[in-house]
């Protein structure tokens, strides 16, 4: 009567849950002996044919696998450039020329409203 006591709660569920899977082991060891008795040759055909799909899917998927893009997993390499020996700046710098503007702007009057800070005068 000692192990009905509410304070035994822990014990009693472990009993229990260690019962169930010993009971789990001995159904699982039992039936896994009963297959391999009554083995049919009709059944192996029929794993050798799964297995032969099985071969099948995988070098299927080995040929997809083998025809989708590579991606580049690593940081992209910088492209060698072959540079000229009569260059007047080091690479990655620029010459004068290269920073020229494509379009010259016009000049300004710096006397011009809103010209230097200044506020527009309103008439």
């Amino acid at each position: 009567m000692r192990l009905l006591r509410r304070r035994h709660m822990p014990l009693r569920l472990a009993m229990v849950g260690c019962a169930f899977v010993l009971f789990l082991f001995l159904l699982h060891r039992d039936v896994s002996s009963r297959e391999e008795a009554t083995e049919k040759p009709w059944l192996k055909s029929l794993v050798s044919r799964k297995d032969h799909v099985l071969d099948l899917m995988l070098e299927a998927m080995n040929n997809l696998r083998d025809s989708m893009p590579k991606l580049q997993i690593r940081a992209p390499e910088a492209q060698q450039t072959l540079f000229s020996i009569n260059q007047s700046c080091l690479p990655g710098f620029y010459t004068p020329a290269e920073l020229k503007p494509f379009w010259e702007r016009p000049p300004q009057d710096p006397n011009a409203p809103g010209a230097d800070g200044k506020a527009f005068q309103k008439s």
